[in-house]
Parts: C-alpha cells; structure tokens; sequence
C-alpha cells in the first residue's frame, strides 16, 4: 500500500506541475526582449541576462600513448537477400485505397491535434500592434497606409476569430513627414502544458487506431487473395 501511495502521490504531483502556467511575453519597440515567466519566477530570453565568468580550465599535459597496430576484420559476406521496405510493404498490403483512407484518418487526427494545440492550448493575453507609415513623400505614405491598413486588419480579425484573445488592439497612423516607418508589438501568449500533453496523447490514440484498422484491411485483403487463388487452382 505504501507503494501504491507512493505513485498517486508522484502522479498528482506531475499533474499540479503541468497545470502550472507558463507565460511568455514579446515586447518590440526598436528593439526586441521576450520573457518567459513561471509563477513568480521570471526567465530572460532575448536579450540575454549576466553570464557568470567561467574560470580557465589547467590545460592538461597528453599523455603519450603508443599507437596499436589495428588488425584489419574481414568483411563478412551474406547470403540473404536485402529486406523489404517496410513503406513499401505496407503499400503492397494495404493497396491503394487502404493507402488512401490511413492517410485520411492520420490528417483527420493531425488536423484535431493542431486545432487542440494552437486554438486550445494558447491563450493570446495581449496583443497589441501600434504602427506608423511614413514614405518620405504623401502620396506613396497614403497608398503604404492603405495596403497596411488592409493587410493588418484582416488578420487581427482572423487570429481573433479562431483563437482565444482576451485583449487586443491595433493603431495604425500616416505620418506625413517623417521620413521612416516605425512599429512596435506588445505579445503576451499563455499555455499550461498539460493542454499539450492532453493533445498528444489523443493524437497517439487516433494514430493507433489508424494503424489497427489499417492492419484489419491487410488481413481482409489477404484472405481475399487466398481465396481467390483457391478458386482458380479448383
């Protein structure tokens, strides 16, 4: 029993640590530092934070070591005939359309773990995108704006429609006599692992089931050929 206790308490445990939430945070404004943080611990990313000098390591003398004829092994020679690929055994088997439809039910899987993983397991806690247009000259600032305003829009739309965002914002302005277009991004995007590893797991048990029905229509497809060939020697 104590083992017993043991292991669900190591369980739960690993199940509190992948429920903690992991932040992480991307901040650009001429330039650039992405954070990650965990609980009440903060870990920099870019830049970089203070490296501890490393101490020089004593070079160590080589020993001098005689150099040992090496005996040359004879190539052992084998009759067997090189194995099949498996890739291609497994096409031989399942045919064509078996082919087709374990491909079908693999991107069905793929398709439900990245829905799982990008729309599920990350939440967008901030986005914000501040831009300034400028071209040097007011016609083409205008026609920059505009090809922004329309490129920009749209796809803020759309990561807010398939995805959770909890804040969002996008400013975008024409400055006419600058000579420079500027941009600054405010990026904050939360997860808990055990999102992650809830995905994987169902994305293996789909794949699984993938391959045992496709090992079903092997075996269906082989007792078809014995058949087949039994009717033709009667």
């Amino acid at each position: 029993m104590i083992a017993l206790y043991i292991i669900l308490g190591i369980i739960a445990a690993v199940t509190l640590l992948f429920c903690v939430k992991i932040t992480a945070e991307l901040i650009y404004d001429e330039t650039a530092r992405f954070t990650v943080r965990v609980l009440f611990w903060e870990f920099p990313v870019y830049p970089e934070g203070p490296k501890k000098k490393k101490k020089p390591k004593k070079e160590k003398k080589p020993k001098e070591e005689k150099e040992k004829p090496k005996k040359e092994k004879p190539a052992a020679k084998s009759d067997e005939p090189p194995k099949e690929n498996i890739v291609r055994k497994f096409c031989r088997n399942q045919g064509f359309d078996g082919v087709v439809e374990f491909l079908s039910d693999i991107l069905r899987a793929l398709n439900g773990f990245l829905r799982d993983v990008f729309i599920r397991g990350f939440v967008i806690e901030k986005l914000i995108v501040r831009l300034v247009v400028a071209k040097g000259d007011a016609a083409k600032t205008a026609m920059a704006y505009g090809r922004t305003c329309a490129a920009v829009f749209p796809a803020l739309g759309y990561i807010c429609q398939t995805m959770r965002v909890r804040k969002y914002g996008a400013d975008i302005n024409a400055d006419y006599l600058a000579e420079k277009s500027a941009a600054s991004l405010n990026l904050t995007v939360s997860t808990r692992p055990i999102r992650i590893t809830n995905a994987i797991v169902v994305l293996a048990v789909k794949g699984l089931w993938a391959l045992l029905r496709a090992k079903r229509r092997e075996k269906k497809n082989n007792a078809k050929q014995k058949s087949a060939l039994k009717a033709t020697h009667v």
